[in-house]
Parts: structure tokens; C-alpha cells; sequence
């Protein structure tokens, strides 16, 4: 079951909003490899002057771009590294979206005065 508008949820019986709230539980992804970014390819000239990248679109490189205390910050990604970068930016967005239904879900058993 997913519970994802105000309307469905609001009519939804309370079982079955705990039920959900226990399948959210039951499928969050592991908390121990989370990366919050975005992945950026940047072409940069190396300014040696027989190089191709003269004439080329540059020598290409994924950086990733992560925005922590107030600061963007661009860490290179070497391409050994990608796939873990974006499995930990997949976690990430599958936490934060799961999270969000559960907010949603106790603020409706609050609203019910449902604990549990």
C-alpha cells in the first residue's frame, strides 16, 4: 500500500497507516552509505600546447559537488569511485523520500491521537 496523497491518507484506516509506517521501517536502505551531491562533469584545458584538449572540448573529470556548512564544496571522483558515489546519492534520495511519507504518517496518527 502506498499512502501518498493528504486525501488517501486522511481516509486511510489507522492499520493501515501503521502498517505502512512498519514497511517504511522494514525497507529503509542502509544509513552507513549516504552521499548528499550532485555529480558534475567538467571539461578543463590543461594548457600544454600541443595537447587535443586545445582544440577539444578539454579534458574531462566528474567532480562531486556537495553543499555542508554553508559552503559548496567539489571533490574530485576518480571513475573506480563513481558507482559507489552514486549508490550513496541513490540511498540518499530513497531515505529522504521514505522519510518524508513517515513524517506524514505520524502527523497523521498525532492528528488521530494514535501512538501506535
Amino acid at each position: 500500500m502506498n499512502i501518498s496523497d493528504k486525501s488517501k491518507m486522511r481516509k486511510a484506516a489507522t492499520q493501515e497507516l501503521n502498517e505502512r509506517k512498519a514497511q517504511i521501517l522494514s525497507t529503509l536502505p542502509s544509513m552507513d552509505h549516504m552521499i548528499h551531491g550532485s555529480l558534475i562533469t567538467r571539461a578543463i584545458k590543461c594548457g600544454k600546447p600541443n595537447c587535443r584538449c586545445v582544440t577539444g572540448d578539454g579534458h574531462k573529470s566528474l567532480y562531486l559537488s556537495s553543499f555542508y556548512h554553508g559552503q559548496t564544496g567539489m571533490d574530485y571522483v576518480p571513475a573506480a569511485w563513481e558507482p559507489w558515489i552514486r549508490e550513496g546519492m541513490k540511498n540518499y534520495e530513497a531515505i529522504k523520500e521514505l522519510l518524508l511519507e513517515l513524517t506524514e504518517l505520524n502527523l497523521e496518527l498525532f492528528r488521530r491521537r494514535k501512538k501506535e
